[in-house]
């Protein structure tokens, strides 16, 4: 509780906003299933990206003060409040297709609020400026808007869509079970994948997700008989084992080992059903 009114309760704000720009910006599409997975991938297309640049290329920090236990991923829960809030925003500029002055005064208000937040010492640049948040947030915000719109009046094409899911299943999946795992401490990825010991299990996380989430994309959309699709699962199961004995994944013990295989795999499998779904209801 030391921390709460001096750190948390700012990223906690930061969470209220964002859940009711969300809730305002669905009730007001037309497509509300259409909209939550366009959300979905907004969440996931900057995630990925910012999560790249805090991790491999340490950008910047919070300090939520959220999670004890690991200074790191303290670091990575104060970034799912910051990226989950633009994605928000950038959504509501697409649902109520916002003039490109609002962007602009959009984005400018996000440079204030990163200059608020450094003011207070609950966040910190390494070598990433301001400005940057500044002319990322306006590229950001204009792309999802003008392909928010495009998608509704001419539908999405089909290499289009196939990316829109692989990103949108980043937020759905990655967040809640591959990092989850990682948080219970019955799941792991290898240190030494890169030379930051403490970074190299996220990256390899990224890395497992990417792999699993192609395979399963290409099985869904090719429309591949059960058969054909047991087979490529089993094929999951045994690289999962294989990376296990080679030190890349790390299990509690055997039975963590069928959890997290069985986990991974079919939720995000479940997620691409919903998200094609999503995306294709009138």
């Amino acid at each position: 509780m030391v921390y709460f009114w001096s750190n948390t309760i700012w990223y906690i704000l930061l969470g209220i906003s964002t859940i009711s720009t969300v809730i305002y910006s669905i009730s007001k599409a037309k497509r509300r299933k259409f909209t939550f997975a366009f959300y979905m991938t907004l969440v996931g297309l900057v995630l990925f990206f910012e999560t790249m640049i805090l991790i491999v290329f340490k950008s910047y920090n919070y300090y939520p003060m959220i999670i004890h236990t690991s200074p790191f991923d303290d670091v990575l829960a104060g970034n799912l409040f910051s990226q989950f809030s633009v994605a928000a925003t950038a959504l509501l500029v697409a649902v109520l297709n916002l003039k490109n002055y609002w962007i602009l005064i959009l984005s400018g208000i996000y440079g204030l609020i990163e200059e608020l937040f450094l003011a207070l010492g609950i966040y910190s640049h390494n070598w990433y400026r301001t400005w940057m948040t500044l002319v990322g947030l306006t590229i950001y915000f204009w792309w999802a808007k003008k392909n928010y719109i495009k998608g509704l009046m001419r539908g999405i094409k089909p290499l289009r869509l196939y990316f829109y899911i692989f990103i949108g299943l980043f937020p759905l999946d990655i967040i809640t079970l591959l990092w989850g795992f990682i948080l219970s401490g019955y799941q792991n990825y290898t240190r030494n994948l890169i030379p930051d010991s403490v970074r190299s299990p996220y990256v390899a996380a990224l890395l497992y997700y990417t792999f699993v989430a192609v395979i399963i994309i290409s099985i869904y959309f090719l429309r591949l008989k059960w058969r054909w699709k047991s087979g490529v699962i089993l094929a999951i199961y045994g690289i999962n084992f294989i990376a296990y004995k080679l030190h890349i994944l790390y299990f509690y013990n055997m039975f963590w080992y069928v959890v997290f295989s069985t986990i991974s795999i079919f939720s995000i499998y479940l997620s691409i059903v919903l998200l094609d779904y999503f995306y294709k209801d009138k």
